[in-house]
């Protein structure tokens, strides 16, 4: 999915919030499952609903039935590499 977002120019957060604002069709800044299961399909990832559901639950980290901006923004960048990390606690 990332390498996805990331050919419809979602790498920075920018694009990210754009692609976003594009799924989230009912504009609640969350995404329901059928709002993600759609943009699925209108991304062409090629997921069956089984699988689509299991990546919901994976965007879905607090477990409310929603996918929400930090949630989506945490799951499609993932963890900081180790010298951002490093710089980070460097900082703090």
């Amino acid at each position: 999915m990332r390498a996805k977002l990331a050919t419809r120019g979602a790498r920075g957060i920018i694009g990210l919030g754009r692609n976003f604002r594009i799924m989230d069709d009912n504009h609640s800044m969350s995404l329901d499952k059928y709002e993600f299961s759609k943009a699925m399909g209108d991304f062409a990832i090629g997921l069956n609903e089984g699988e689509i559901g299991v990546l919901f639950g994976v965007f879905d980290g607090n477990h409310n039935g929603l996918i929400e901006y930090d949630e989506f923004l945490r799951a499609v960048r993932g963890p900081m590499n180790g010298s951002r990390l490093a710089l980070v606690k460097q900082a703090f």
